[in-house]
Parts: structure tokens; C-alpha cells; sequence
């Protein structure tokens, strides 16, 4: 259906780049998904996907015949990345499901938009928009989107079977967008269809449940999550009461801080990066927001000259939320520019100790003690403090 709504007037989709891409399809393309709901509510529109009734092959005779560059990224399930301006945009081909196994699917390409409609997940997903602005509803988004209301397209159950990710999904989609709470018989499907989760990969649960924790306000979907047991399939250790802890972290505290207001103090990180694959960088940020949250610590100089300020940060939070305000002082230092320690190699030389690990040793045991001391000593005081513990020949 054709609703009698249109998007606001902006450059990501009535700019050149974006009309080249459709000029060079013939008009034969419309904007779906993120970017038509996200501009309808007036929220910055990231990614710019389209799709069309034209098959993978023609897309790239078009856009080549046009001038664009056509990369082939996915081009078995029909999607092909079109460059128009050194922006990439993602067009595919309008599809329907064939066969699907709960995480992937076998598609074939279809002309019908109703069908392409049918396979996605959530109605406010599935609105589509022309070159011209005009919005097309096929499966009854518009209500849905205007209330807040996250809604299965069709048969919930159907729709998580064909990719289990839906359920982690949902919970993000309702800490992002839904003003309506989800009924217990919808929490009941999501919990009866949870076993799912286990045909995933560690990778995509992952990245689902860091991009929830990052919402301006996931409590709500996260009290879901736990109240269903679906939380726990993935992070067994959650507090079962971390409702308060989390409810006490600042605004816009960070996923790190918010996974660590889930996990009980001492919480086995390592073993998490493995099941969930972090990334090295992730553990790392995690482990010294830890540390900043859990251990004994007379001053932050050492680990803010180390690792910046961001997982200190979170660690602060999360010691606040669980009942421990003293490193709240901290924060404005933490932003505060830092003096360069004021001596190097070359002033150990000058005191005749050649280069090597002792000389490393004398550097470390100074800067350690320059910090210590809110690395306010100049470099006359540290220089004083190098002679002193220089050892006797």
C-alpha cells in the first residue's frame, strides 16, 4: 500500500550521490529498512540500502553503463555495492525465502515487493520509499513505527525460526524504538524459540547483545531478557537483581560499564572473551574498567597515562552504581591534560648506567614513583629521586 506520507527533505536521499545511484537503476530501486524508518522519525539516517525488481547481473550492467563502480559482496543473495560519489550504497534484489535453517537461508529472486516485504523481520522494517520520497507500507509499519510498537511481520514464531538472531534483535529494536512493553505471550514465543540462540554464532550474538547495551536505555529489554532466561543463555553469571546497579550507571555510560553492572564483581572475563569471541581491544577496555571498578587503588595516574581515559570511566560508573562513590573525584582528572614525565634515557646515561634492562628498570621505578605523586614532581624532584635510588657502583 501507498501511505500519504513522504520523508522529510534531506541530502541522503535527494543528494547527487543517492540520485546517481537511481538515475543509473532507471528508478527502478527504492530505499528500505534503517534508513526509511529512522528518517521518518527524524533520527539521523546511517547506512543507505535499496532494493529492486532488478536481478544481481542487471544492477551491474546499469551501474557500469552508468559510470558507477559495482562490487559483487553478496552477489548470490542478490546484493551488489554500487559506489556513486566514493559513497558505497548496497542494493539487492527483491527476494523471497526458499529454504532457511534458523541462521541462514536459501533465496530466490522474486519482482513482487509484497514477498520481499513478507521476509523481513519487524513491520517498521519493512517500509520502502521511492526516488521521489514517496513511502510504501506494504505489511502495516506506519502504525507501528507512529506508536512504538515492535511487531513480528506475520507469524512470530515463523519469523524467528528463520534466523534465531530475531530474538536478540527484538530486544534491541524495543530498547531503541518501542514505547509499547512486549505482552507475556510475545516474551513467551521469544522464550520458547530461545534454544535457537544456540545455532548462532558467538560473533553475531555478540555483536547484537554489545549494540543493546549501547542503547540510550536498554533496562527495560535487559529486565526481559532476564525475566524470560534468556539473558543467562549468554551471560550465565548475570545478576539476577542488577536492575538497580544498572538503573544507577549515568546516562550513556557505555556497553563496557553496563556488562559489568550485569556481571558479579570478580567475574571471569577471559572466559567470556572466548565464548563470545571478544575482540582483544574489547577485552582489554573491559578488563581495565574491572580493575578501575574492583581493586585497590590509591591513584589513577598510572592506568589514565596507560590506557586513556574511556574504560576508567566506566569502571568509576560501575564502582558508583554498586554503592562506591570514592573514585568519583576522580572523573575531572581523568579529562585533564597530563604533564609529559619529565626525564628520559638520556639522564640515566648521564649518571653511567648503559642502556639496557637496568637502565628500563631505573625509568619504570621512577615514572612509577612520579605518578604516584599525581605526576606533579618537576624535573629537578625527579632527577633528585633517580640519584637516590640510583644503586652505589
Amino acid at each position: 500500500m501507498t501511505g500519504d506520507i513522504s520523508l522529510p527533505p534531506a541530502d541522503w536521499w535527494e543528494g547527487g550521490k543517492t540520485q546517481a545511484v537511481l538515475t543509473a537503476l532507471q528508478g527502478e530501486a527504492r530505499f528500505v529498512g534503517g534508513a526509511v524508518r529512522d528518517a521518518l522519525l527524524g533520527l539521523p539516517v546511517q547506512d543507505v540500502d535499496l532494493a529492486t525488481p532488478l536481478p544481481p547481473e542487471a544492477v551491474m550492467a546499469r551501474a557500469k553503463a552508468a559510470g558507477l563502480k559495482a562490487i559483487p559482496t553478496g552477489i548470490d543473495h542478490g546484493t551488489i555495492t554500487l559506489v556513486s560519489g566514493g559513497k558505497p550504497f548496497e542494493v539487492t534484489t527483491l527476494r523471497r525465502d526458499v529454504e532457511t535453517d534458523g541462521r541462514h537461508a536459501v533465496v530466490s529472486f522474486t519482482e513482487q515487493w509484497a514477498e520481499d516485504a513478507a521476509r523481513r523481520d519487524f513491520t517498521m522494517n519493512a517500509l520502502y520509499a521511492d526516488g521521489a520520497g514517496r513511502v510504501y507500507d506494504p505489511v502495516g509499519g506506519l502504525p507501528d513505527l507512529a506508536a512504538g510498537r515492535l511487531r513480528f511481520i506475520g507469524d512470530a514464531r515463523a519469523r524467528i525460526a528463520e534466523d534465531y538472531l530475531r530474538i536478540l534483535r527484538y530486544f534491541r529494536f524495543q530498547a531503541r524504538y518501542g514505547r509499547v512493553p512486549p505482552g507475556p505471550g510475545l516474551l513467551a514465543i521469544l522464550a520458547d524459540c530461545a534454544p535457537g540462540l544456540a545455532r548462532l554464532s558467538a560473533e553475531r550474538i555478540w555483536s547484537e547483545i554489545k549494540k543493546l547495551l549501547a542503547c540510550a536505555d536498554p533496562l527495560a529489554s535487559l529486565e526481559a531478557m532476564h525475566e524470560t532466561g534468556i539473558l543467562r543463555r549468554i551471560l550465565p553469571d548475570a545478576r539476577p537483581n542488577a536492575g538497580p546497579i544498572l538503573a544507577a550507571l549515568p546516562p550513556a555510560p557505555g556497553w563496557a560499564a553496563r556488562l559489568l553492572a550485569l556481571l558479579p564483581e570478580g567475574a571471569g572475563l577471559p572466559g567470556y572473551a572466548g565464548r563470545l569471541r571478544w575482540s582483544k581491544d574489547e577485552l582489554h577496555f573491559i578488563a581495565i574498567a574491572q580493575q578501575m571498578a574492583e581493586t585497590k587503588l590509591t591513584h589513577p595516574y598510572s592506568m589514565l597515562r596507560r590506557w586513556g581515559p574511556e574504560p576508567l570511566k566506566a569502571g568509576i560508573f560501575v564502582r558508583a552504581a554498586r554503592g562506591k562513590q570514592d573514585r568519583l573525584p576522580w572523573l575531572p582528572l581523568l579529562d585533564a591534560p597530563l604533564p609529559a614525565f619529565p626525564i628520559g634515557g638520556a639522564d640515566v646515561q648521564a649518571l653511567r648506567v648503559a642502556p639496557g634492562p637496568a637502565m628500563g628498570k631505573l625509568l619504570t621505578d621512577v615514572e612509577r614513583w612520579w605518578e604516584r605523586g599525581g605526576c606533579q614532581a618537576n624535573r629537578a624532584e625527579t632527577l633528585a629521586y633517580l640519584a637516590e635510588i640510583l644503586p652505589s657502583e
